[in-house]
């Protein structure tokens, strides 16, 4: 590994430990307490590449793309700090790719008490409960009540957490209902965010129209709406190739044609251009 990434790697390590502990950043890598402490310490010696990786990954730290205020990401920060600000919930519904999981994890990286949990298609119920734990950097003993009570004990203790439930729509409904048992407990102490792509909103009508339990409950706590965000413009796009070293306007008026309102596209394209100028020099 680079050792320009390593150092980003250390430089994210110091400050997730100042927001919180050297041993709940551990719990989050799913490593060691002392593999943290010496790739703090600088004493990389013994520390395997595939460590390194496990960090990068488990942190979801990255490198190589700079981040811009696009419209969607200054909406989705706006929000979030409104409802934690108030201890409120609410739901946000729309299309993959739009910035929904970027502007979350921009939001975390500048605000203390915030937890991000990407939800999981193949999560049981003890799996999600483990998982939420771990996203609060807690050790992840006992059994699936026990991991329950513990992550709500764990909010419980936060000055105005904010929990954020991202692709909330692949849950099974088992583990959906336990945003009302959270809901419930710390009304007015925690803020809750539930985020998805459109069909999330479409789930949670079709339930409603069914009668099914719980639904009806879960839309009205979140404000009885599922918040839109706004199509990616070319504005958009031109911060995010400018950002990334791309200046040529025709290039990036045909990526935003191209990109189809997806912010992973124009980072893809942006890629694929600066391979296609090194190989055509190379050439």
């Amino acid at each position: 590994m680079k050792t320009e990434h390593i150092q980003l790697i250390v430089e994210q390590l110091n400050i997730l430990i100042a927001k919180s502990s050297q041993k709940k950043v551990a719990n989050m890598a799913k490593v060691s307490n002392a593999t943290i402490s010496q790739m703090v310490n600088n004493k990389h010696d013994h520390i395997a590449e595939s460590m390194w990786i496990k960090v990068k990954v488990n942190l979801k730290i990255d490198w190589g793309w700079n981040i811009v205020p696009t419209q969607n990401l200054l909406t989705v920060k706006e929000l979030l700090k409104d409802i934690q600000s108030l201890s409120m919930s609410a739901m946000i519904s729309d299309a993959q790719g739009i910035g929904k999981t970027t502007g979350y994890k921009e939001y975390q990286k500048e605000n203390d008490n915030v937890i991000l949990i990407e939800c999981k298609n193949y999560w049981s119920k003890k799996s999600f409960a483990r998982h939420q734990l771990l996203a609060c950097g807690l050790d992840t003993h006992g059994t699936t009540e026990e991991m329950i009570e513990a992550f709500a004990e764990y909010l419980s203790k936060q000055n105005k957490a904010l929990v954020i439930y991202d692709q909330f729509d692949k849950l099974k409904e088992v583990q959906k209902d336990l945003f009302m048992d959270y809901y419930n407990d710390l009304d007015g102490e925690c803020a809750f965010l539930l985020s998805g792509v459109k069909h999330l909103a479409h789930q949670e009508k079709k339930g409603r129209n069914k009668n099914k339990m719980g639904y009806a409950e879960r839309w009205s706590r979140v404000g009885s709406k599922a918040i839109p965000l706004g199509p990616i413009s070319l504005n958009d796009v031109a911060l995010m190739c400018k950002a990334n070293g791309l200046t040529d306007l025709e290039v990036i008026e045909y990526i935003y044609e191209n990109c189809e309102g997806d912010a992973r596209r124009v980072k893809r394209e942006v890629e694929k251009y600066f391979l296609m100028e090194a190989e055509n020099k190379a050439a």
